[in-house]
């Protein structure tokens, strides 16, 4: 006698009815956390969709996402995942029990311990005795207002490697960064099938020290910039429709930021979105890239830029500074 197979929704209702808790929902997180690469774009923003979607869904009351396979974490893309939970889980209340299953890679399982997953999630997870230099330089920071010192701890431990102007401009930046997001970024409902506005302009923020170099990271899963410039900037936008590039979200990020740097030559008026590119005016091996929704955008010493469109969009705004460090840090110590 041929054997029925009982349909998964069908087991969930006879668990249910027997008082049972249905098992957590398994989400496999990518190998590579990195979205700076095309091959490895992909699974990352596959797996962040996947997420949303599972939290959202009714029946679900735990889930445990599984590192297991993960041996790399890239901080762009470490930052918007970890936006990402963040977000999920001031939706979500307490509603949803998250767990982790850690990585096997030793230096991928500290890296979530030096950020905080664990502890977001409420879960203990025993540190192994491995210990990573570069790991343990990662500096998290998270707000809703424009206000530098929450993100000083994340910068001042390297001011000694660091030139002054150079610690000036990225509180600059940073600084814009912020206006942006709190001024630009929520002021329409972002395309993720959350349906969901945000009570506060929240934003994100990495700092990391690695091989004489210090990245800063900033995120903000707003609309995209793209998607401000019909709103906030008409004008701009029309522009761009008449040259045919409203289309583009590579080139949006790009007219944005050229924009803001020429519109006013007064003194006491900031330089908007062209201060997050002046950090790396003139410095050698200096980076800033700006990656929002499809758009991506890469200056190297203040020059350029390079744009193009990606295939997959991030669903945000992730800024990315790379400065070079002196001394200790330079040596790799």
């Amino acid at each position: 006698m041929k054997r029925i197979r009982k349909h998964r929704q069908c087991s969930l209702c006879d668990q249910k009815k027997l008082g049972r808790k249905p098992p957590p929902e398994r989400i496999l997180a990518p190998i590579e956390f990195d979205i700076e690469k095309n091959e490895t774009r992909g699974p990352v923003v596959s797996f962040l969709s996947d997420l949303r979607k599972t939290f959202i869904r009714d029946d679900v009351r735990a889930i445990t996402i599984d590192f297991t396979k993960t041996t790399r974490f890239v901080s762009s893309a470490t930052l918007l995942f970890y936006a990402e939970l963040s977000r999920l889980i001031e939706i979500t209340g307490n509603r949803i029990r998250i767990r982790c299953k850690p990585p096997s890679n030793d230096r991928a399982c500290q890296v979530l311990h030096q950020i905080g997953v664990y502890d977001k999630c409420g879960q203990i997870v025993k540190k192994r005795s491995s210990y990573y230099d570069d790991v343990v330089h990662w500096r998290v920071a998270h707000g809703h207002i424009v206000d530098n010192s929450i993100c000083a701890p994340a910068i001042e431990e390297f001011e000694g490697q660091l030139a002054l102007p150079l610690v000036n401009g990225l509180f600059r930046g940073l600084g814009e960064a912020m206006t942006n997001a709190k001024h630009h970024a929520y002021i329409d409902i972002r395309e993720d099938g959350l349906n969901y506005t945000p009570p506060h302009a929240d934003w994100w923020m990495f700092s990391q020290a690695r091989q004489g170099y210090l990245s800063v990271v900033f995120c903000d899963l707003g609309i995209g910039i793209p998607n401000t410039l019909p709103l906030k900037k008409p004008s701009l936008f029309s522009q761009l429709k008449a040259l045919g590039r409203a289309n583009s979200d590579g080139a949006c990020i790009q007219d944005a930021i050229e924009d803001s740097r020429t519109r006013t030559q007064l003194p006491e008026r900031g330089k908007g979105l062209g201060n997050i590119v002046d950090v790396v005016s003139g410095l050698k091996d200096g980076i800033v890239m700006v990656l929002s929704n499809r758009g991506f955008y890469l200056s190297i010493n203040g020059t350029g830029p390079k744009t193009h469109d990606l295939k997959e969009s991030i669903l945000g705004t992730l800024i990315y500074w790379r400065v070079p460090l002196v001394g200790e840090f330079h040596n790799g110590k």
